[in-house]
């Protein structure tokens, strides 16, 4: 249940951001950047200290080469999923016109894109709790929840610049943050499996986000010119969820 609440907060948070979003309507390129480059900060430190240590507890040649496939294979399942699935990414707040054409809504491009996106942050903040309230889960899901409020802001953005009303943006960005819930599901399910299995399935979910964060992710931060501002906001991610883990 543990997986379940904590998913929960980070939905919650997710809504938040996005009623951020709908609030404000407008967002710069450097805002977007920073917000991103901040975004792949946690989720990155997150994922090494909190999930690759799992993935490897056990050094030895079975375990460490089941580890290994599981990176491997989160990584390889996404970038298969980004590359045939077609979605958009996010210039500035809004979505890249060339990318859209010919693909159908719009609305649809931008929930799949998201969709790609939640798929690692949901079995993260699931399978980190398959042994209990540990420090290291709990910090896994805070770091989630962290990100996901400025993530949520971008989220809307696009929205309204579509010349969405403002309750359907809502009701969009809502559909959007429960779509996280069957990869919490599915992580607290594959958590509970015996040792070597869910190992396996920590390694994954490593390998999924760092596939996310630096193939989607740090790409559209340094798009603009604002690189610099990106890297400081990626830095000060990593150490925000730094200071966590010793709290």
């Amino acid at each position: 249940m543990y997986g379940i609440i904590a998913g929960l907060f980070v939905i919650l948070a997710s809504v938040i951001g996005s009623l951020a979003g709908l609030i404000f309507k407008k967002i710069t390129h450097r805002a977007n950047d920073m917000i991103l480059g901040f975004a792949s900060g946690v989720m990155l430190t997150a994922a090494f200290l909190g999930l690759l240590p799992t993935a490897f507890e056990q050094f030895r040649p079975i375990p460490v080469l089941t580890g290994a496939a599981g990176v491997f294979a989160g990584a390889f399942l996404i970038s298969l999923i980004d590359r045939f699935v077609p979605h958009v990414h996010f210039d500035g707040g809004h979505m890249k016109e060339s990318e859209t054409k010919g693909h159908g809504s719009r609305v649809l491009l931008l929930i799949i894109a998201i969709a790609i996106h939640n798929i690692p942050e949901g079995l993260a903040t699931g399978i980190v709790f398959s042994d209990g309230l540990t420090d290291s889960a709990v910090m896994v899901a805070v770091s989630m929840i962290v990100q996901k409020i400025p993530e949520g802001l971008i989220v809307a953005v696009p929205l309204l610049g579509m010349g969405m009303k403002r309750l359907k943006a809502f009701k969009i960005s809502l559909l959007i943050a429960f779509m996280m819930l069957p990869g919490i599901v599915a992580g607290v399910l594959l958590g509970a499996l015996p040792t070597l299995l869910s190992s396996f399935f920590y390694a994954f979910t490593f390998g999924a986000i760092v596939y996310v964060v630096s193939d989607e992710i740090i790409p559209e931060s340094h798009e603009h010119g604002y690189q610099r501002a990106a890297t400081f906001s990626l830095i000060t991610g990593v150490i925000v969820v730094v200071l966590m883990q010793h709290i």
